[in-house]
């Protein structure tokens, strides 16, 4: 059955009969439900509108969504690469900080042993040099000594001697 529209309401003609409905009892109650029906109708519309409009915008916030679902799993995508990466230079920076480390301990305990040798070496050398001041102390003692008899014995004799010429005498003296 075709629905009714409210000017087909308020149109509407029905056959008399006798001791029918009062007809103009019948057509304001007709008139009343056209405009009921009219109201209903431009409200239907208006909801149809509105539904129309919240069904975009519920599409267009959809549409968001999807797009912030994207962004956000790009993002995460991205955070994650971004972690990975970070971890893995940081691994690779302690490991070059751990392998400098160990370099520099290492190289520091040779300088320590060539400092020990160094120092050993150094003790010897002053040991030696200490006991080669002594002898020649003791050389030099030695000299003093000899010389200060050298010169008391000097003293004792005429350093001197005076040369004299011999008197010549003649062939015949001999």
């Amino acid at each position: 059955m075709a629905r009714l529209t409210p000017l087909e309401i308020q149109r509407a003609a029905f056959p008399r009969r006798l001791q029918g409905f009062d007809p103009d009892a019948v057509r304001e109650f007709l008139s009343r439900l056209a405009e009921q029906v009219e109201e209903d109708a431009r409200q239907r519309g208006e909801l149809r509108a509105q539904i129309a409009k919240i069904t975009r915008e519920v599409d267009e916030y959809r549409q968001r969504a999807d797009a912030l679902n994207e962004a956000l799993v790009a993002a995460q995508c991205s955070a994650e690469q971004t972690i990975t990466k970070a971890e893995a230079d940081a691994q690779r920076i302690v490991a070059e900080a751990q392998a400098l480390a160990d370099r520099l301990v290492e190289e520091s305990a040779h300088r320590a042993e060539n400092l020990e040798t160094v120092t050993a070496q150094l003790r010897t050398r002053r040991r030696t040099s200490r006991a080669d001041l002594k002898r020649l102390a003791e050389v030099l003692g030695g000299v003093v000594t000899d010389d200060e008899a050298a010169e008391q014995r000097e003293s004792e004799v005429p350093s001197i001697a005076v040369l004299r010429p011999r008197e010549r005498r003649g062939k015949g003296d001999r």
